[in-house]
């Protein structure tokens, strides 16, 4: 068997992933099987944005783009972008839309097809709106993060 655990705290990842190797040796040992073989990779962390950098960054995204910001509540996404995160580095990872306006609202109320995810084959965004609106939103951010810096926040 093959799966991700995630989770946002190291400790719940710990306790989750002592559990199935619990799980997994108290079935074999019901069913009188061999003890299995067990492989618990460490996998990427949890992506955690840091509350200093989103703040700014959220308030200037919000004036730039009004309602079509977004703010989604905490996943548990799966990227290695943790890794800089977990480094120290001050951070916030946030998406951009992709796809025409009406595409996503055709898959929303269940008209249209479903809206391949940047690792599907299937993936085409909308080149110049949606670069257009990375550059913007990153330069926005980036510049947010300066501001506080210079503020000695």
């Amino acid at each position: 068997m093959v799966g991700t655990i995630r989770s946002f705290k190291p400790q719940v990842r710990a306790k989750m992933l002592a559990g199935v190797e619990r799980t997994a040796k108290a079935v074999a040992a019901m069913a009188d099987a061999p003890a299995p073989e067990i492989n618990l990779g460490e996998g990427t962390k949890a992506v955690v944005n840091d509350a200093a950098i989103v703040g700014p960054a959220e308030k200037v995204l919000k004036a730039a783009f009004g309602d079509k910001l977004n703010v989604t509540p905490a996943n548990t996404t799966s990227e290695d972008y943790s890794e800089f995160i977990n480094a120290g580095v001050p951070s916030m990872f946030f998406n951009i839309g992709v796809y025409e306006p009406e595409r996503v609202a055709a898959f929303r109320n269940g008209s249209g097809p479903a809206l391949p995810g940047n690792h599907s084959p299937l993936f085409a965004p909308v080149p110049k709106p949606t670069i257009a609106t990375g550059v913007t939103a990153m330069t926005l951010a980036v510049l947010s993060a300066f501001d506080q810096r210079a503020k000695g926040q």
